[in-house]
């Protein structure tokens, strides 16, 4: 582990799930943090109590621009009772793709990876012992500083926290069009997680909430003719037999879970297509049956089915409203890797106890 690193256990564990009944999410008890320096290198490399985390400058372009990008990862507990990281390369891959975007420094993810296994030692006891029980890593890189005009961003912070919530049977899914909202245009920053692009999201989603969905299906934003995404997740159809999902066109999140169902796809010779997807070609292949089955993807549902579409005041329901047998064998897939059941193919858990990078 890096000598920068300084850990500094918490003197004041907090009360667990388990303990006192909250459904989550929870946070855990520590934090990892670094700041910038001159010439945009990381130090004060720290994992320490989550109250810790320093304070952003009022003036802080995270919250005068926007200038904030996310992504979240899960550790697991396996099988024999040890954890892992699911991907976090592939995580901090993305996140930088949003740092260039959004004009800030990027993180290095040798120094991240042993940050964040100090971080799930120290609250690894948050973890209930359950095979597949996960705890949810939170990264946020935010740009600080004094100037009040938006620009390249030298001071920033970034922060890693845990959280874990009880464990819930994934529920089918819901989603509807909305007119007037539009989630991302061609050139914007659709394919990043910028927490502005999140917050627009959020009175849709009430809107979707309201008349009965769980999340918005969102259509492109020149035409409205496109298949983007189902609310935050990447969305599946099983047309005609072929598992096909929308292109990464710079305005769909490349999402994690998503190119593991792609490479899992391929790799067991399912017919798997990324291409424009026309809501007009999903919403009359559930009517005749031509679309068999939907679904959606996010490191927080996994693999989650969908069994209904709302369009223009009109319900498309799917015939099958459970998951279907496409959906049911690549969430069982995913989540015997997250367990330690399954054969780890890709090699995509890393147990905290493992040192030597992996570069995505």
């Amino acid at each position: 582990m890096s000598n920068e690193l300084t850990v500094t256990p918490t003197t004041t564990p907090r009360p667990r799930p388990e303990a006192d009944g909250a459904a989550g999410p929870v946070l855990t008890d520590h934090a990892f943090f670094m700041r910038t320096g001159k010439r945009r290198g990381w130090r004060g490399q720290t994992v320490a109590d989550r109250d810790s985390i320093p304070a952003l400058r009022p003036t802080a372009a995270a919250v005068l621009a926007g200038q904030t990008v996310v992504d979240e990862f899960a550790a697991y507990r396996l099988a024999d009772g040890t954890v892992a990281v699911f991907r976090p390369d592939s995580h901090i891959k993305r996140l930088n793709n949003g740092a260039r975007r959004l004009a800030m420094p990027q993180v290095d993810f040798d120094r991240v990876w042993s940050s964040v296994r100090a971080l799930v030692e120290l609250d690894e006891g948050w973890l209930p012992q359950d095979a597949g029980a996960s705890m949810r890593l939170r990264a946020v890189l935010a740009a600080d500083g004094a100037a009040l005009a938006a620009g390249p961003a030298d001071d920033c912070l970034f922060y890693v926290l845990g959280s874990v919530s009880a464990v819930t049977e994934a529920k089918p899914l819901k989603a509807m069009t909305l007119d007037g909202y539009v989630r991302a245009w061609p050139g914007g920053t659709g394919d990043v997680k910028a927490v502005g692009g999140i917050a627009a999201g959020v009175v849709p989603g009430e809107i979707a909430d309201n008349y009965g969905n769980d999340h918005v299906l969102w259509l492109d934003g020149p035409q409205g003719r496109f298949v983007q995404q189902i609310g935050e997740l990447n969305a599946f159809f099983v047309i005609d037999g072929v598992l096909t999902t929308p292109a990464l066109d710079r305005t769909v999140l490349p999402g994690i879970t998503r190119d593991s169902v792609v490479k899992l796809a391929r790799d067991a010779g399912t017919p798997v297509v990324e291409r424009p997807v026309e809501l007009a070609e999903v919403l009359k292949g559930v009517a005749d049956g031509s679309v068999t089955e939907a679904f959606a993807t996010g490191t927080a549902t996994g693999v989650s089915p969908v069994v209904s579409l709302g369009h223009q005041g009109e319900e498309y329901r799917l015939r099958s409203q459970e998951a279907g047998p496409v959906t049911a064998r690549f969430r069982d897939l995913l989540d015997g890797i997250h367990r330690g059941e399954s054969i780890d193919r890709f090699g995509w858990m890393r147990r905290i106890t493992e040192v030597a990078p992996v570069h995505a």
